[in-house]
């Protein structure tokens, strides 16, 4: 069985520096890095995870509290997540919320008294005081105090789309989305940017009588009726940007059904990246979210926190992503 010495005299370096890449604690550069890993696949060297959890008080797993796994994007970005973990040496443990606060809850209290090395944390429910923030925790596209966050540009992909549906032409447009900044979310996140970058780059244009119609926080797919009667209470609207591609899909669905044609009558335009919705016959105009990146950052940032390394928010760019609908 090959060992660690072998993997440092064939890379030529010490065992402490093959040591530290093993581990990620502490700095390497990456040309040596990338050096010790690949002698790691060549000769099929694994490391011992007991002696290793022992050594470094870390068990290697990670674990992502999440509100709802069967959401397009976040089985997109669970993907990814597990994927990059898994080539910096950890393992995923999935806590799916169903969005329920006492499920939250109850995972953070879970995965404190089991000291997993960190928390990756979705949730809109109030947990602040709950958390344990001597233990490495990322939240995604929510602010909570003294933790870094990972959130794509969001305000960016609200400028994108508005910017698209007003060179397209149209002058009566409408924002969809639910009440991601309001009574209904006790945290603050940055899904409520989408909306502002959308309102604000409007108005750059002259157009300030956009429609904004919100809805209570459901369960990130399905929107309620009475936001489909509002939209056809509104036959002059020609362009709409919606929060996600879940709700553009059931949109466009809904104004087809009462005879409105997508894109000749009405633009719509998602928010995640249009991947995922093939089944409407055409595809999805979208503002893009690159979870492959954000699963980088996230990853990343563990790294930092174990390398002793300041740990800082991080801005995933987004992109538009041309389609058949706007």
């Amino acid at each position: 069985m090959a060992s660690i010495i072998e993997v440092a005299k064939k890379a030529g370096v010490g065992i402490a520096t093959v040591s530290r890449v093993i581990n990620n604690s502490g700095y390497v550069k990456k040309e040596t890095r990338e050096k010790i890993e690949e002698v790691i696949k060549e000769i099929g060297y694994v490391p011992n995870e007991i002696a290793r959890s022992m050594t470094l008080q870390k068990n290697n797993i990670v674990a992502f509290i999440l509100p709802n796994s069967t959401h397009l994007f976040f089985g997109e970005l669970l993907y990814f997540v597990e994927e990059e973990l898994f080539n910096k040496g950890y393992k995923l443990m999935i806590c799916n919320s169903s969005m329920q606060t006492e499920k939250d809850l109850a995972y953070i209290e879970l995965l404190k008294k089991n000291r997993v090395d960190a928390i990756i944390l979705l949730t809109n429910n109030d947990v602040e005081s709950y958390l344990d923030k001597s233990l490495p925790i990322i939240s995604f596209d929510r602010k909570f105090e003294g933790v870094p966050f990972v959130a794509s540009d969001n305000y960016h992909g609200g400028v994108m789309a508005a910017r698209h549906l007003v060179e397209k032409g149209c002058k009566h447009i409408m924002f969809i989305g639910d009440d991601a900044q309001g009574v209904h979310t006790k945290v603050s996140t940055e899904v409520s940017k989408r909306r502002l970058g959308f309102i604000e780059e409007l108005k750059k244009h002259g157009i300030d009588n956009m429609i904004n119609v919100e809805y209570p926080l459901g369960n990130y797919i399905y929107i309620p009726e009475y936001v489909h009667q509002i939209i056809r209470s509104h036959p002059e609207v020609d362009g709409i940007f919606c929060i996600s591609d879940a709700v553009a899909a059931e949109v466009i669905i809904n104004l087809e059904k009462h005879g409105r044609r997508i894109p000749e009558d009405v633009k719509v335009i998602g928010f995640d990246g249009g991947r995922s919705f093939l089944n409407l016959g055409k595809r999805l105009t979208s503002i893009g979210q690159s979870p492959k990146l954000i699963a980088e950052a996230i990853a990343n940032m563990i790294v930092k926190f174990y390398s002793k390394e300041k740990v800082e928010n991080t801005i995933v760019p987004v992109y538009f992503q041309d389609g058949d609908t706007a």
